[in-house]
């Protein structure tokens, strides 16, 4: 009997695949609680730490670490006064570990979603700019079409976005790799530009004033994110070029809004994303209306992408959103 094709093929792939892994690490006795304990220790930087994490006790911590040790063939952490440090072998080690039980905690969720039809959790970071642009249009069509995927967003700048999505809370972001983080260890999706705007409270000084100079806005506070925060950098960068004096008087804040709620109720100056500044212009949003000052049009932060960590498989819930917002920035380019 003939077998079909299509199994055939699913067959030589599944063999391929089984010829790919060499298996050497648990041909020689590694099992799933060793990775746990090298990533415990990790995080923890102590056996004790490590085993209040595991709830084990320190013989059971240490007689697996001693047993990891034999299985890899080299030393992988040192001790110290105040506990233990990984070695680079070890480091090394509890990288792959961390992606490896994550992957198995991706597969049980994909199980899950995938027995219950298309339904799940999905954890989405975004910029501000971002998330009014294009998540939240993509979160209505989510709502309509798969009522049964439950959606968490979470906004915040890309450098604290970055360490949600490599702790682990997020699925995926929108927004710029950190700048303290490696490129290399994350999948970008290049999906939009992010224009700014200074914005201020209606009736102030400034909206009066033609023609309008930026060094005429400078001698005023400002509400900017905390220093070396990409926006600030930029927004501090644009003056430069244009010597321009850096405002004196900057409250540093990385909540948008408190933000607002400064430039409604005084008379600073703040950049923010563009379309947010739209937001608050047009509609006032939550009693914070503000306008856009006719000055510095041009400026712009680095274009902004859809992240994920490198190599990384979203859940089938995860997918349908991240595409979702994939094909939500071309309409918002078009």
């Amino acid at each position: 009997m003939l077998m079909p094709t299509h199994d055939r093929q699913a067959e030589s792939r599944a063999a391929e695949r089984g010829a790919q892994i060499a298996d050497r690490l648990v041909r020689r006795g590694l099992r799933l609680p060793h990775l746990r304990i090298i990533v415990a220790l990790e995080a923890t930087g102590q056996i004790s730490g490590a085993a209040d994490l595991l709830a084990m006790s320190q013989p059971a911590v240490s007689r697996l670490c001693a047993e990891l040790e034999r299985i890899a063939g080299v030393k992988l952490y040192r001790r110290h006064a105040r506990g233990v440090v990984l070695t680079p072998y070890g480091e090394r080690l509890a990288r792959r570990a961390w992606t490896i039980l994550r992957a198995l905690d991706e597969a049980d969720r994909e199980i899950a979603e995938l027995k219950s039809g298309v339904r799940g959790k999905v954890w989405i970071g975004a910029v501000t700019g971002a998330a009014i642009e294009l998540v939240l249009p993509a979160i209505k069509h989510a709502r309509i079409n798969f009522p049964h995927i439950d959606v968490s967003v979470d906004v915040a700048t890309s450098d604290d976005l970055t360490a949600a999505l490599d702790a682990g809370r997020l699925d995926f972001f929108v927004g710029r790799v950190g700048t303290a983080s490696d490129p290399r260890l994350y999948d970008a999706r290049l999906i939009g530009n992010e224009p700014l705007a200074l914005i201020v409270r209606p009736g102030h000084p400034l909206t009066r004033q033609d023609p309008l100079r930026l060094d005429d806005c400078v001698h005023y506070d400002w509400v900017m994110q905390p220093e070396g925060a990409l926006l600030r950098r930029t927004v501090e960068g644009y003056l430069r070029e244009r010597r321009v004096a850096l405002p004196t008087k900057v409250l540093s804040t990385s909540s948008i809004l408190l933000t607002l709620i400064t430039v409604t109720q005084t008379n600073a100056i703040a950049p923010i994303a563009r379309v947010v500044a739209d937001f608050f212009a047009a509609s006032g949003g939550g009693g914070h209306r503000v306008e856009t000052l006719d000055v510095a049009r041009d400026i712009a932060i680095a274009p902004y992408s859809l992240i994920t960590l490198a190599g990384q498989e979203l859940s089938p819930a995860s997918r349908i959103l991240y595409d979702l917002i994939g094909r939500q920035s071309h309409g918002a380019e078009s």
